[in-house]
């Protein structure tokens, strides 16, 4: 029996020495380890595209400032179209606008001469620029139309932003890049995004431009084309009606004109005739 007891006295004592040299162990390989440092490879999940604005944006705030693209066109009759155009061009420039295109045209005898211009005015001066060009002459027609472009505005300018925060971080990754493939990497997506960014800046920098500047068609005609107008008054009908029958006695006496030479030919032809037959009834007389 004291056998037993000193048996499993031993056994527990040798146990309890074997634990203690394990945790010794370890305690000693932990103190002993060296720990090195490992950037990670770059992964386009690094850069982070951001939020972007989508299709289901709700509409703007009342607070955002709009973003409106104004176009028109303008028909004037003027006494000289060349001359107007000249003056037109002259009071879009001085308004801060620009003249995209110039056209000029007449018959080849220099009747009906027309001129057309498209032009290009500054929006916060566009009312009072449109006003001096109607003083050029006679308003036939005007017609002005506003398009919304404000969601687009924000949208592109959105894009905008989140592109350069992700190349300014790629450009952080590559200052901090250890390998030479993270390196490839890295330059392969800062050139996407910088291609991207360079195309939604262009569109936003046309988009701006049609926003700032009102795109007007200016057409310019003589008194010849002009089309016909309703009398307003009593007056307006007096000298309406006295105009068309000047037109119609011109108009009758153009027609006269026109009929001399066929009376003429036709007078000619019966002369003819009639001198053919006397002579035949002549000979006639003398044959009885």
């Amino acid at each position: 029996m004291r056998r037993l007891w000193a048996v499993l006295a031993g056994s527990l004592l040798a146990l309890g020495l074997g634990a203690c040299a394990g945790q010794t162990d370890r305690l000693g390989a932990a103190d002993g380890v060296v720990t090195e440092e490992v950037l990670p490879e770059f992964s386009e999940e690094m850069v982070t595209s951001g939020p972007a604005l989508t299709d289901e944006m709700g509409s703007v705030s009342v607070d955002t400032e709009r973003s409106l693209i104004v176009t028109g066109s303008v028909y004037l009759t003027v006494d000289d179209p060349f001359v107007a155009a000249s003056e037109v061009e002259d009071i879009v420039v001085a308004a801060g606008g620009r003249v995209d295109s110039r056209s000029e045209s007449a018959d080849i005898n220099g009747d009906n001469p027309q001129a057309y211009l498209w032009v290009r005015i500054p929006a916060d001066q566009l009312d009072q620029t449109l006003e001096q060009i109607e003083s050029v002459g006679v308003v036939e027609s005007k017609t002005l139309s506003n398009q919304d472009v404000t969601l687009q505005r924000i949208d592109l300018e959105a894009r905008v932003d989140v592109l350069e925060d992700a190349i300014s971080r790629l450009r952080d990754l590559l200052d901090t890049a250890a390998t030479t493939s993270d390196i490839i990497d890295i330059e392969a997506a800062l050139g996407d995004r910088q291609a991207e960014l360079d195309s939604l800046q262009g569109q936003l920098d046309y988009l701006s431009d049609q926003v700032e500047f009102a795109s007007l068609s200016v057409e310019l005609r003589g008194p010849a084309a002009a089309p016909e107008r309703e009398p307003d008054g009593f007056v307006d009908g007096i000298v309406a009606g006295w105009m068309g029958m000047l037109a119609f006695f011109a108009g009758s006496i153009v027609f006269a004109g026109m009929l001399v030479p066929w009376i003429a030919g036709l007078g000619v032809i019966a002369l003819a005739i009639w001198l053919v037959l006397r002579l035949r009834r002549r000979s006639r007389k003398a044959a009885d």
